[in-house]
């Protein structure tokens, strides 16, 4: 067995203590965390031995980011759609568009996707897309750790993909194909109560709470997507979805932008996670999400991108930043988020969102998730340990993200992706988004 201390002058290690150690060690073996020290507190010599490799890093090492809700493969369909809001984006635009993708169509798009989160710093990503086996078999082949989570979805020009009894069906068997792979985990994804009728959605959630799955689900992110429900069962979308079971397993939540004060206290009493999408939210003026009240009530809370047709960008940087800046606006206070808010947003916070505490911290007995920033001008002067935290979030990019390991393997060293020609890649998908743009 191969192990790996690695040496930096900052060790930000996100762990319940929230340490910035300055120097610090990470010692990783077999794919998993050992231990996590100040320098200055590593026992035994420091010299190479059988089976030890030592790395002696510049800038800062972090635990890599989590990314809690995302459709990845939509680097096919980025810029489509452009001005909409999301009831006329997913109708007009991306459905027709959707449904002509293959499931090579998914695997280059999820190729390029995969490297774009990689090369920001996102080692796991929670997937909802069509042709999820393509999709996991993409992510895994760069490197990427993925959360599939297969959509259940009845819209117009999808039925393609067959009855939703099919497609749960094929989610269950993706679970099982799956089931040790190291780098893939399999939830269930029925799209949202608005556009899963309650029979699916019940068979859905019902599957999902007996085999232990993460259930993940748009919840509340347009103003009027949840009238429907409101008409016809008197309740809103959380204690709809409540009544049909499904804070009976992990609940994932994405967007939850409009929420009501009854609605976070159930999500709280369930530790039911939200994904926060602030600048999908943004771009399609869905509205302000309630970060500072859902945090305050207990209720974990995770970044994410979104697709990269939602919003442009697989930024987890920008992404943090607009979390923000769009908190400290709803509330109309400097205080209501800040930068070490943001990263624990981004890291153990978001990990608990999906109820892993496997991920999201330096800290031993977690995955050898890493990532490796350079300190150039943008993320300095340090002038105390502290303020690091305040540089990385405010002024940190993914050009900053020099070296990436996932499960302790390489997947991006020295800013180069070791598995994808992004050049390649690039050129693939833009053939088959014209191909798929073409009515």
């Amino acid at each position: 067995m191969s192990t790996h201390r690695f040496h930096a002058p900052y060790v930000v290690t996100q762990d319940a203590e929230d340490r910035v150690l300055a120097p610090g060690v990470v010692e990783i073996a077999d794919g998993w965390i050992t231990r996590v020290e100040a320098a200055n507190a590593a026992p035994a010599p420091d010299e190479p031995g059988p089976g030890l490799q030592i790395h002696h890093l510049d800038g800062v090492l972090l635990p890599g980011f989590v990314n809690t809700h995302a459709h990845t493969p939509m680097t096919l369909l980025r810029g489509a759609g452009e001005g909409l809001p999301v009831d006329r984006w997913l109708t007009e635009v991306m459905w027709p568009r959707e449904a002509r993708l293959t499931a090579e169509d998914v695997a280059w798009g999820m190729r390029l996707g995969a490297t774009q989160l990689l090369r920001g710093g996102i080692t796991t990503s929670v997937e909802m897309y069509f042709h999820p086996e393509a999709l996991a078999r993409a992510g895994r082949e760069v490197g990427l750790r993925t959360v599939v989570t297969p959509p259940v979805l009845v819209a117009p020009g999808l039925e393609h993909h067959g009855s939703w009894q099919q497609q749960l069906e094929r989610a269950l068997e993706l679970a099982d194909l799956f089931r040790d792979d190291p780098l893939v985990d399999v939830g269930l994804g029925p799209h949202s109560a608005y556009a899963v009728p309650t029979e699916p959605l019940v068979a859905t959630i019902d599957a999902a709470v007996a085999h232990g799955l993460l259930l993940h689900v748009h919840v509340a992110e347009g103003e009027h997507e949840g009238d429907v429900i409101t008409a016809e069962h008197g309740l809103s979308v959380p204690r709809y979805l409540e009544r049909l079971g499904a804070l009976g397993t992990q609940l994932l939540a994405a967007h939850g932008v409009w929420l009501t004060d009854d609605d976070i206290a159930l999500l709280a009493a369930h530790q039911t996670g939200v994904a926060h999408c602030p600048a999908s939210n943004a771009k399609h003026a869905s509205g302000l999400a309630p970060v500072r009240a859902l945090r305050a009530a207990g209720v974990p809370v995770g970044i994410a991108t979104d697709g990269p047709a939602s919003h442009d960008r697989l930024d987890p940087f920008e992404e943090a930043r607009t979390a923000i800046r769009l908190a400290r606006l709803r509330e109309r206070d400097a205080g209501a988020l800040g930068p070490r808010e943001a990263l624990r947003m981004l890291t153990c916070e978001a990990a608990a969102a999906l109820g892993r505490d496997d991920l999201g911290a330096l800290e031993a007995g977690r995955r050898a998730d890493l990532i490796h920033l350079e300190l150039g001008p943008d993320l300095g002067p340090v002038l105390d340990p502290t303020q690091l935290v305040t540089h990385v979030v405010f002024s940190g990019s993914p050009a900053a993200v020099r070296d990436v390991w996932v499960g302790g393997q390489p997947a991006v060293v020295d800013h180069r992706p070791l598995a994808v020609d992004l050049t390649g890649a690039s050129a693939e998908v833009t053939a088959r988004a014209r191909r798929v743009a073409r009515r």
